[in-house]
This record gives structure tokens, sequence and C-alpha cells, in this order.
């Protein structure tokens, strides 16, 4: 069974949290320097600058590694289940942030026609693929929908 608690993922959703908790501070002050100062203010401009400046705290990849975990603790799964493509930029930040988390496997079940790039990404990344496998997957969308086995790929992050 999959650990339902995990402290680094969980480090990476509060600091997720507080760069949107700002976000949405920065956007509320840009709307009040145009109410008081104007559209040709210096401090609008400055805004501007201090909003390109404010970059998300962790890459693509990390992002997409924590939405893995995350979606399959919601779905009740005995193991990371990564279902959404990986662009080449981001394969090593994934596999970094899953090793990072002390995550030692996941199932890959992407369906894309470029599923074939992933496998040799992760193979380059140093994982191990283990084989075909089926995991079992429960999601809630009406009510209690019943578990059913979505069939994938097996790494190991050797």
């Amino acid at each position: 069974m999959m650990n339902t608690t995990n402290t680094y993922f969980e480090e990476l959703k509060r600091i997720g949290h507080e760069w949107e908790t700002a976000r949405v501070e920065r956007k509320a002050r840009k709307q009040q320097i145009i109410d008081t100062l104007g559209w040709d203010s210096e401090e609008l401009k400055a805004w501007y600058e201090e909003d390109a400046a404010a970059q998300f705290p962790f890459p693509q990849g990390a992002t997409k590694a924590y939405r893995a975990w995350a979606q399959s603790l919601s779905r009740k799964e005995d193991e990371v289940e990564m279902d959404d493509f990986l662009w080449e930029k981001e394969v090593a930040d994934f596999i970094d942030t899953l090793r990072k988390a002390g995550i030692d496997s996941f199932v890959y079940t992407n369906q894309s026609t470029a599923v074939m790039e992933n496998l040799h990404q992760f193979a380059a990344a140093g994982c191990t693929m283990q084989g075909l496998c089926t995991i079992t997957r429960q999601e809630t969308r009406w009510g209690d929908e019943e578990p059913y086995g979505v069939m994938g790929i097996r790494f190991t992050l050797s």
C-alpha cells in the first residue's frame, strides 16, 4: 500500500500554496496600482518587472511528479501512477523528484502516441522497466464508482 503521507511532497505542496497566495496578492496589488496611480505609472512598470521575475518555485517535471502522487492517493491506488505524457525537458525533473520523495517505483499508464519517447527517456534517466502490469484505480465522479484495472508498465528508479 502506498504511503499516504510524504514529507517531501507535503513540502512541495506548502511551497506551491505560498507561491499561489503571493501570486493572487500580486495581481490584487496590480489592480490597486492601476486604480490609484494609473496605467502609465512607474509603480505599474515596476510591478510588471516583479511579476516577470516571479517564477514558479519548481520545474514542470516536479509538478507532474507531485500531481501523479496526489492523484494516485485520491484514486486509492497502491503505487504511484503516471498517466500524463512528459515532455523531454520534464523527464529528468520528474524522476529526480520521485527519488527525492523516496518513491522507488511508478506505473506508467499514458496512452498517447508518443509513449515510446517517454519509455526511452525513463531508461536514459536511470529507470528500469520491470514489465507490463495492471493497477487498480478507483475514482469518484458521480458517487462511489467500482474499482477497475488500468494497464501500464512498471518502472523502478534504480
